[in-house]
């Protein structure tokens, strides 16, 4: 093996060291930001299956497949970066971070504005509270749970730039693969009417016989009643898209964040104007 073809190994393996890192972190801050400030206040939950898909096969299956991107084919002029507290991590963590906050919060500004919502929020008076499983019966978790569903799928995408010391994006086929199918299937929970997938989730459905009045016809699946007087958390068609096409900004705009300020001439401007000062060592 030659002198070359170990260092762009070597980069390779720490740039996708720190893009698994960078993913990880995205991933804890919006569990513990949004997400948790949402069910303090609104005392609800995400669904238990919805726990499930997200640490189960979101987050597991994303971790991994960044993993699998090989290295780049030339070797860079510049090395990667190897500090966890440096100007780029902090850039590429900190924007991610706030421009999903942000998005977190605006959905509930979103959802607020909503006519079929007022007047049908959640009150945690009005259902059984010893049934902490069902507290996702209602709008306010649902929404949350759209919004950061496509955030944590987006965290493994986001990260899985890098050409300089990695291959190209979209050469790592797992990884796209991977992606595809939660967006997909998340997708579908969203956009489609009351279904059994939907339902395994509690998203998009309800009690059967409210979903009866609703028009969609009696459920041929099992579904536990709603524990809320509204009986279900179908969102109406034309907010469905509009909430879809929010999730879609969100990603759009981290990812835009990563490409043209993390990796892109940003990063590049501030190399040559402000290059970092490194230790010179005397032979």
């Amino acid at each position: 093996m030659s002198c070359v073809e170990l260092l762009r190994q070597s980069r390779a393996g720490l740039a996708t060291s720190f893009a698994n890192f960078t993913a990880l972190i995205c991933y804890g801050q919006i569990m513990s930001g949004m997400l948790k400030m949402a069910t303090f206040y609104f005392a609800i939950s995400l669904t238990e299956n919805l726990w499930m898909l997200i640490d189960g096969a979101i987050s597991t299956g994303l971790m991994l497949t960044i993993s699998m991107s090989g290295p780049a084919e030339r070797l860079a002029p510049h090395r990667p970066t190897s500090r966890i507290l440096g100007p780029q991590m902090l850039a590429s963590v900190g924007g991610i971070v706030l421009m999903n906050w942000l998005f977190s919060a605006l959905s509930y500004v979103w959802l607020f504005q909503q006519d079929w919502f007022r007047c049908n929020e959640h009150s945690a008076a009005e259902g059984d509270a010893t049934k902490w499983w069902l507290q996702g019966d209602n709008y306010e978790s649902s929404i949350m749970s759209f919004v950061c569903t496509f955030q944590f799928i987006n965290n493994g995408f986001v990260v899985n730039y890098g050409y300089l010391y990695r291959a190209r994006w979209y050469k790592n086929y797992a990884l796209l693969v991977v992606w595809g199918f939660l967006m997909a299937f998340v997708s579908y929970m969203l956009l489609a009417d009351p279904n059994r997938v939907g339902c395994a989730f509690r998203l998009n459905c309800g009690t059967a016989s409210t979903l009866e009045k609703l028009g969609y016809g009696t459920p041929t699946w099992k579904v536990e009643p709603y524990n809320s007087p509204l009986g279900h958390n179908v969102i109406p068609k034309q907010s469905r898209y509009e909430l879809w096409g929010y999730c879609l900004g969100n990603m759009a705009a981290t990812n835009l964040w990563q490409v043209f300020v993390i990796n892109g001439p940003v990063r590049n401007l501030l190399r040559k104007r402000k290059p970092l000062r490194r230790l010179k060592v005397k032979l």
